[in-house]
């Protein structure tokens, strides 16, 4: 029980005088995809979080889940295109068209082919890097003189959800830092050339190695190549986080999918407002189980907090310094005290939204002058 005590002193994310059930973010069922519409808050201990027949089209986040299962365990081929296309189709209810994204990248890729025969770059091993990045970031003829463009507007209204999908972004040619270096990754995949995606706090960017094996940061928001050191700077990244390889780390291709798994539970939360069923947990799970350290770990934190509270909450305590002496809570504690515990051992950080509303304004700045 001292022990206890003191581990519950330590625990610094929460502070012990605001009750349980003020303290966490409540979360809310939205019926028919519908964001202003909003249920009865499930926090309540008489709703039941994982009756999942109170929300649209779970179904379609139970068949991605299944996708990217079969292709991390080794039951179907890695795809990262399939596995954009399978999240971002759960985003639109089932309304996307394999054959019409499919056709699309297929269609670029014939374009790159060109551009690197065209200038005459076949022996160049990054020769297809060249190309992806010319074609997404400059005016050139193969690209009618319209490249592709950080959609700032869209940010602003919905936080840029939606111009995150790659989807949407082969259509209009405006996206952000996730669906532009998602994009130069299945390209990069189609053309068989290296290419891994890297973090950073509310940030992707592609990294690759040049023809004299050096890496290189590609910002496809300005169309430039970054110092590692201004990444740093710009997203508040720690030396921790980077020798963790919670950011900046060069991501494997089963990482990539567990990426995936990441935006499938951030696309789940905003289409029912549910962070914290079964559901959310099996998915969790399987991404830490690829990608360990990985912000995959703070959905863990978020639902074993939830799990604790509800408990308390039904119990009417709403100190946690009541738990002692009921095991099944105290082990509750336990475990979100130690996930979070590693949250701050491998240098987990992040920015406002403000903060990264006037990066993108310098971006947007950048590109009206460049």
């Amino acid at each position: 029980m001292r022990v206890f005590v003191m581990v519950v002193l330590s625990f610094t994310i929460i502070v012990m005088s605001v009750s349980a059930q003020t303290a966490i973010k409540k979360q809310s069922v939205r019926h028919n995809d519908d964001p202003n519409i909003r249920q009865t808050e499930v926090f309540q201990s008489y709703v039941n979080e994982n009756d999942t027949t109170q929300y649209k089209n779970h179904y379609l986040f139970e068949r991605v889940y299944n996708r990217l299962n079969n292709m991390l365990i080794g039951k179907e081929p890695i795809s990262f295109k399939k596995a954009v296309f399978l999240v971002e189709n759960a985003y639109y209810g089932g309304k996307l068209s394999w054959n019409d994204y499919d056709k699309e990248l297929k269609r670029i890729k014939q374009v790159l082919d060109r551009v690197i025969v065209d200038r005459r770059l076949q022996s160049q091993r990054t020769a297809g890097n060249y190309a992806i990045f010319t074609f997404m970031t400059d005016s050139i003829a193969e690209n009618n003189n319209c490249p592709y463009k950080y959609d700032y507007e869209t940010f602003v209204k919905d936080g840029g959800q939606e111009a995150g999908m790659v989807t949407r972004l082969l259509k209009t040619k405006k996206g952000n830092c996730h669906s532009l270096p998602y994009m130069y990754k299945i390209l990069a995949n189609d053309m068989k050339v290296e290419a891994c995606l890297a973090l950073a706090p509310m940030h992707v960017y592609v990294k690759h190695k040049d023809e004299n094996g050096k890496w290189w940061n590609l910002e496809l928001t300005s169309g430039t190549f970054s110092r590692s050191s201004f990444i740093m700077e710009s997203f508040n990244v720690s030396e921790q986080a980077i020798e963790s390889g919670l950011f900046m780390k060069g991501l494997s291709e089963k990482e990539s999918i567990a990426l995936c798994l990441y935006d499938l539970l951030n696309i789940y939360e905003s289409k029912t407002g549910i962070y914290s069923n079964d559901f959310v947990r099996k998915c969790y799970k399987l991404g830490l189980r690829y990608f360990p350290v990985s912000q995959l770990q703070n959905w863990k934190f978020g639902d074993l907090k939830y799990q604790l509270d509800k408990k308390m909450a039904k119990l009417g305590m709403n100190n946690y310094r009541q738990i002692v002496d009921n095991p099944q809570l105290e082990n509750l504690f336990y475990q979100m005290d130690t996930t979070n515990k590693y949250i701050t051992k491998i240098g987990y950080s992040t920015i406002t939204t403000e903060q990264y509303r006037e990066k993108a304004s310098s971006i947007i700045d950048y590109r009206k002058k460049n």
